[in-house]
Parts: structure tokens; sequence; C-alpha cells
């Protein structure tokens, strides 16, 4: 078995939500989202795992991992948009409809800790347990917390009072912000 994913557990808690950490498996500094944090789809499904998405499905296979991939842009696109006061894209809001209607066929009601949750059937895979967990969280009361850092496109939940979180970590970009605006500063002379 492969070693787990350098920062998962850091991952999950400054994202704040599990279905975040996924859709934050992106390694890029800016706004491209081309790079990904993992490098096969075990080293995918060992970060998975870790954030609490346990699928029956293995993501060796290309075709599981392709759209698993398409379904974490859709989703990223939708929950962006929503973290800025957009209307979600019309293809990409389509899509994970789409995906949550197909895993809702064979999903199961559970009462998990006296509040109801559907979970992946039988037949479902992991791509039907991450859709229903993105489900879950966009109809969740945690939405209006979502934010998405200024210098990359991680999202994350802002739990802070007052102004609230600007980066997805202080390590990650905070940091390298701060930084870039003292040299700024330097420049101009202030």
């Amino acid at each position: 078995m492969r070693p787990i994913p350098r920062g998962t557990a850091e991952a999950i808690i400054e994202a704040g939500h599990p279905v975040l950490a996924f859709l934050n498996t992106v390694s890029d500094d800016g706004k491209t989202r081309r790079h990904d944090t993992f490098e096969t789809g075990e080293d995918l499904l060992s970060h998975l795992r870790l954030c609490g998405l346990n699928g029956a499905a293995d993501t060796r296979a290309a075709g599981q991992l392709h759209a698993l991939m398409a379904l974490r842009e859709a989703a990223y696109a939708v929950l962006s948009a929503l973290a800025a006061g957009r209307r979600p894209p019309h293809e990409d809001r389509l899509a994970v409809e789409t995906a949550i209607k197909s895993a809702m066929q064979d999903a199961t009601l559970d009462m998990n800790a006296g509040r109801p949750a559907w979970r992946a059937g039988p037949m479902g895979g992991l791509h039907d347990h991450v859709a229903l967990a993105i489900a879950d969280f966009m109809l969740g009361d945690t939405l209006a917390r979502l934010r998405e850092c200024r210098r990359c496109t991680h999202l994350f939940l802002d739990h802070g009072r007052g102004t609230g979180r600007r980066w997805c970590s202080m390590a990650r970009c905070g940091n390298r912000a701060k930084a870039q605006g003292f040299r700024d500063r330097r420049r101009a002379g202030v």
C-alpha cells in the first residue's frame, strides 16, 4: 500500500469539511487548478478514506478516476460560484445534479446520530459516495460560511468572527500574501 498523501489531516482541518478537502486536491498556487496533489488513483483513494469519504470502489480504473475528477471540477465550479455570490455555471450545475440524481437511485436513508443522511447503496461506488457527500454538504447549514482563498482555488469554511479568513491556510497562502504585501510596500517606499 502506498503512503498516505502528506498533509491530508491538515487539509481536512483547514478546509473544514471532507468534501472541501476533496475539492482542494489541487496543488498549484494560482487559480489554474492544473496540478493534482496525488500521483495515482490509489493516492487519491487513501486521501478520500482519511477524509471519511469511504467508497467501495477502487479508483485505479482510468474511467473511475476520470469521472471522479470531472465531478470534482464541476462541484468546485458550483461551490466557488456560491461562495462568491454568483450563479453557478449551467453545465457544471447540471453535471453535479446528474451525479447526485444517479447516486440517489440506489441510495439508502441512514439515521446517523439522529440526523438522516443518504448513503451509497450496494451498487454505488466511490463516485456515488462522493456525490451524496456533496449533496449533503450543499444542503447543510454550513454553506453560508463557504469561502474561496484569495490566492489559490482552495475552498474552506470560515468559522471566525469579524472580517474572516482570506486564505485557505496561513502556511499555504497567507504567509506568501503577507510577504508579497511587505515587498510591495517596501518598493513603494511606504
